[in-house]
């Protein structure tokens, strides 16, 4: 990432070590992916229940969640992660498809931010658009000033994926994956959990009747990682699916030089409610991304 403006002084920096966690909620565990806006909405209350947990225990938490089936299909219509790159593109058209898109994605953060209302929690959403910008899909400015003020006046922020505007294609898909990164960097928090729709990582695509789940995945500061692992994603899932997020958990770990640990876990699962609180996951039950022994 480029540097970006950050919109407080050296003098501001608030100490955040007191941020317990970054919790991604997955667009695949949280909606229907291949079914136009649709909600799985058991999974969502699981996730609140989690959430709900952490705000009880008094451990400072952000949420971020992808779009799933929301926004996804929008985006790739109207090629809003291309933007006009692609030469001759119909402003207009762009501009509706931005929109489109964001009125989808925002409905899901809608939904999601009301059911951690439902149980209690103080939960604000915050959508990027305005705040974040990006040139050439690279980050250049990302103010986080909204999330920390929501996390020092002891509100849980709900961040997601969004369509941002780009300097040099006039706008693009940010993923929140891409945001947990930067996240990440700025706040520090001791771990990030990434719930999904699977276990965790596996060796090749899980739906191979020969995939095993890969237990640990050991990051090196010049941010390789072992052991290596096949992936693939649906033709919509425009934001790169299980690769990315194989990168942004390594670079995370990298970057923070092993000081955040990230996880990978099933969000329908045992195993989900512990790590997010613990930071401790079992054999079998996730992927573990930590740094290598030196």
């Amino acid at each position: 990432f480029k540097e970006w403006p950050r919109p407080r002084s050296d003098a501001e920096e608030p100490d955040m070590a007191a941020l317990h966690c970054v919790v991604k909620l997955g667009g695949s565990a949280l909606t229907h992916k291949g079914s136009f806006e649709t909600l799985k909405a058991g999974s969502l209350q699981r996730a609140a229940g989690i959430v709900q947990t952490l705000h009880r225990h008094g451990q400072r938490c952000i949420v971020v969640h992808g779009a799933g089936s929301f926004g996804h299909f929008q985006a790739k219509e109207y090629n809003v992660s291309k933007g006009s790159m692609e030469g001759c593109v119909d402003a207009d058209h762009l501009r509706r498809g931005l929109c489109v898109t964001r009125l989808s994605v925002t409905k899901l953060n809608h939904l999601v931010t009301e059911e951690l209302v439902k149980h209690g929690i103080p939960a604000v959403g915050i959508s990027l658009f305005g705040a974040w910008k990006t040139a050439g899909k690279q980050v250049m400015r990302a103010d986080v000033t909204a999330v920390l003020e929501a996390l020092e006046a002891g509100y849980v922020p709900v961040l997601h994926g969004d369509a941002v505007l780009d300097t040099q294609q006039q706008c693009c898909i940010l993923s929140g994956d891409t945001v947990i990164e930067i996240i990440s960097q700025e706040l520090s928090p001791k771990h990030v959990v990434f719930l999904t729709d699977v276990e965790g990582i596996y060796d090749q695509p899980p739906d191979n009747p020969d995939a095993r789940l890969v237990d640990s995945i050991v990051v090196h500061l010049d941010g390789t990682s072992e052991p290596d692992v096949l992936t693939s994603a649906l033709s919509h899932d425009i934001t790169g699916g299980v690769r990315l997020k194989i990168q942004t958990a390594t670079r995370i770990v990298a970057q923070s030089q092993g000081a955040v640990t990230v996880f990978i876990c099933k969000l329908d699962s045992e195993a989900s409610e512990r790590v997010c609180t613990w930071g401790e996951i079992g054999t079998g039950h996730g992927t573990k991304f930590s740094l290598a022994a030196s």
